[in-house]
């Protein structure tokens, strides 16, 4: 009989934004999971930058918690960065697979590059440094060097390593490869999932939020802990009024400071709502 209470507890905790060591976060997948099931969350996704590879090591028995498969993919927007949070793919899929591979590839041949304009400004660190520091699938961000660069002393933090080299059009900067916003979300329907725009509050031009609508978006990260109360008032109306799904979540990385982030997030009853209908949506989808 407990079986079917397990099974009927409401989607109440929720955090729909969490990073692993597959990308750039401090946790494995399984430490992140057992820390989400020991605070009782009753819904997470683990989202990590370009990779899905946090799916493939999770443990058997998950329940009572229930996992979104999702993903953070990279886009590009009038040369700003633009991050889009994709839920229920199918990760097998082929147009998702050559994404990824491209953004794996591009990402070591960025590394390179950036750890050669560090070299040039006498600051000496090798790959295979950076390398062991990403996850398993060698996925390589510029937190991996940022911690190289205070590993060795260069930076006392790495948002130093941000401030003084690493950031963007900072001296040791390379973009990365980018697919438009467009492509993205193009890429993310054929694989079956919905894409939402992660933490639109850090966009650089809030007009932004109205061409993704054009371009096809399927929600909003309403709650994100950079936004201030007016903007999850305003990106909830704007979801109302575009018919969007409504998300939250923490974007915890497993930093001393961002502890707290591993918890439940605070989501409105609307919110909930809305989450729940994207977690049937998806187990429809699926089923």
């Amino acid at each position: 009989m407990s079986m079917i209470v397990k099974e009927i507890k409401d989607i109440r905790r929720i955090n729909l934004h969490l990073h692993t060591r597959a990308s750039d976060g401090a946790l494995s997948p399984q430490q992140l999971v057992k820390q989400a099931k020991s605070l009782g969350l009753d819904l997470i996704s683990l989202t990590d930058h370009d990779t899905s590879d946090a799916y493939g090591e999770l443990p058997a028995d998950l329940t009572p918690l229930r996992i979104l498969p999702g993903m953070e993919i990279s886009s590009l927007h009038q040369g700003h960065d633009v991050h889009i949070l994709a839920y229920g793919c199918d990760f097998e899929n082929k147009a998702l697979k050559d994404l990824t591979a491209m953004y794996l590839i591009g990402r070591r041949e960025r590394a390179k590059k950036m750890i050669e304009l560090l070299a040039g400004l006498g600051i000496k660190i090798k790959l295979e440094d950076v390398v062991a520091k990403a996850g398993r699938g060698e996925l390589i961000v510029r937190p991996h060097i940022a911690q190289v660069l205070v590993q060795k002393g260069y930076v006392s933090s790495k948002n130093e390593a941000f401030d003084k080299y690493i950031g963007n059009f900072k001296p040791a900067y390379v973009p990365k490869p980018e697919r438009t916003v467009p492509d993205v979300i193009s890429v993310i329907h054929q694989a079956g999932g919905f894409a939402v725009i992660a933490h639109p509050g850090k966009l650089e031009e809030p007009a932004f939020v109205e061409e993704f609508i054009g371009y096809g978006i399927d929600g909003l990260e309403v709650w994100h802990p950079d936004h201030y109360q007016y903007q999850v008032d305003d990106f909830i109306e704007i979801a109302q009024n575009n018919g969007l799904y409504m998300t939250a979540g923490s974007d915890f990385h497993g930093e001393n400071k961002d502890a707290l982030l591993s918890d439940a997030v605070p989501a409105s009853e609307l919110v909930l709502a809305s989450v729940r209908q994207l977690y049937e949506e998806y187990r429809c989808r699926n089923l």
